[in-house]
């Protein structure tokens, strides 16, 4: 888009929208007239010029003449403080979000003692909702005290602050406002019970977490809500009370719970995945799997459960059929070690974590030239929230800076607008920059395990192949040739049938199938 000189009136208008907020006190009268009474009233008149031309939709032209007051007037008087917080209000009905924010900060950096300190909320509140992974906006909410809070964004304020604190480690802050989140909006109650369940787990007590997740259930029963939010965050609680269970030795109570999620929900793949490893606690291989079967389906093919071989190679070898694990364990080995490798090359060709970052931008618009299963593997890491959101504000800056240099091609925006892109260019290369380290970190920790989980396949291929080796020297008795199988239960009934797999795979029966494992072992390792 360009700016000619007779169109950047109506080009500001076509793209800013509508004021998100009242401005108050449209004319500012002289409050002190006295000596430098001169110079008063020109800023007096030029503040309330820029608040006449705000009123009219002029929102740059405002921004223009309140940016005249901030550059020559003294920071003291109520004039000038007046224009900072007009001028933040202006420049976000442009559009302009991370501008509007530097000048909402310079108040807030003022302290209580700023006309305008408690007046900034909720415009920080309305920008966090436009750019949800401005993490400024959470540091800047965190300054303020909870009888600061408008009633209104009392509960989404405190969920705020809650999260910030996590984010930097102060638990205990963040389980005190998260504590004020009331149960009036549904969202936010259930956003804050779940983050308090985290934190207490993060704090290894396990009664605090159990009880938090347990508060969802019971908001979702008292309420009767079946909203998609509600649903959501009821299969969420689920999950994180089976872990609790499970993370505490009580296998029954937490296949119990991983029972409970939904059959094709967002969440029940993982939940087979992990129930697997609760049958395999109990003793059930037949079923743990029958589950790792479902997840190596080819209906899943393109999703990342790799642990799901070793601990099918595990089962195996506990049961003796040691050449049957040592299979797995090769074909494991073959298909993600490979992937290890491909991995370790495309994070060593790219350190810095800017050019990381960049790097990451290209795949995702060609993605040419990788394998499936690392196109697999990238999308599986960059989809945590965390640096999803920030990847949507580097995007948003993008989009600011477009505008900004449309409009210093303009001589009468020229000069604020250079500002502005001076102060944008500097904050979105940091924001690359860290975003491109927590990429960088969370890939890394995905090929640590996948390393953890070659390794581990590799010592359960050693000792079975130990074990063969001591049975042909005879310093181990033999297998047996056949053996019971341990949880081999198979239902008949009106409604059920067992029916042999043979190849195929039935959708609506992925999650029922059992895979039978004889015991080879001599009868004193049964």
């Amino acid at each position: 888009m360009r700016f000619l000189p007779g169109l950047a009136l109506l080009l500001c208008l076509a793209t800013s929208p509508a004021p998100l907020f009242a401005q108050e006190d449209p004319v500012v009268e002289d409050p002190s007239p006295a000596a430098d009474s001169g110079m008063r009233q020109f800023f007096l008149g030029l503040l309330n010029e820029g608040k006449s031309l705000a009123e009219r939709g002029y929102f740059y032209e405002a921004c223009v003449a309140f940016n005249g007051v901030l550059e020559r007037g003294e920071e003291v008087e109520e004039y000038f403080k007046t224009a900072e917080f007009d001028m933040a209000v202006n420049l976000h009905n442009q559009g302009l979000i991370y501008s509007a924010f530097t000048y909402f900060a310079r108040i807030v950096d003022a302290g209580d003692g700023h006309p305008y300190y408690r007046k900034v909320l909720p415009w920080l509140i309305t920008i966090g909702r436009q750019v949800p992974g401005f993490q400024g906006v959470k540091e800047y909410l965190s300054v303020y005290d909870a009888k600061d809070y408008p009633a209104d964004y009392r509960d989404e304020i405190a969920l705020i602050v809650g999260q910030f604190f996590y984010s930097q480690d102060d638990h205990e802050l963040a389980l005190q406002t998260l504590a004020l989140v009331g149960t009036d909006v549904e969202e936010f109650y259930l956003r804050a019970k779940y983050l308090e369940g985290a934190i207490y787990a993060r704090k290894n007590e396990a009664k605090g977490s159990l009880d938090a997740f347990k508060d969802i259930l019971r908001y979702e029963r008292d309420s009767l809500s079946k909203s998609e939010v509600m649903q959501t965050f009821h299969q969420m609680a689920i999950m994180a009370i089976a872990r609790i269970f499970y993370s505490a030795g009580d296998f029954d109570r937490a296949l119990k719970y991983y029972d409970e999620i939904e059959k094709y929900s967002d969440y029940w793949l993982q939940a087979l995945f992990e129930k697997s490893w609760g049958f395999f606690r109990v003793h059930n291989y037949e079923r743990s799997m029958g589950n790792l079967h479902t997840l190596n389906s080819p209906y899943f093919e393109e999703q990342y459960f790799p642990e799901s071989r070793v601990l099918q190679a595990v089962i195996l070898y506990t049961n003796c059929r040691y050449e049957d694990a040592i299979v797995v364990v090769d074909q494991f080995v073959k298909e993600y070690d490979d992937l290890r490798k491909e991995l370790n090359s495309q994070l060593a060709q790219n350190d810095d974590p800017a050019d990381f970052y960049y790097w990451l931008a290209a795949l995702s618009q060609k993605g040419k030239g990788f394998s499936q299963k690392l196109k697999r593997i990238f999308n599986l890491a960059l989809a945590d929230k965390k640096l999803y959101r920030l990847f949507t504000f580097i995007v948003a800056l993008d989009r600011e800076e477009m505008l900004l240099e449309s409009m210093r091609k303009a001589q009468v925006q020229k000069d604020l607008a250079e500002y502005l892109l001076g102060e944008l260019v500097t904050y979105r290369e940091l924001a690359i920059g860290e975003a491109g380290e927590q990429a960088q970190a969370r890939l890394t920790r995905m090929r640590k395990e996948l390393q953890r989980l070659v390794s581990q396949s590799m010592k359960v291929k050693f000792e079975a192949l130990n074990a063969l080796k001591e049975m042909i020297e005879g310093k181990r008795e033999a297998t047996r040739k056949q053996g019971e199988s341990r949880g081999w239960v198979v239902v008949r009934d009106d409604e059920h049938l067992a029916w042999p797999f043979e190849g195929e795979y039935w959708k609506d029966e992925l999650d029922s199938y059992l895979f039978r494992v004889e015991n080879l072992c001599p009868e004193q390792q049964k």
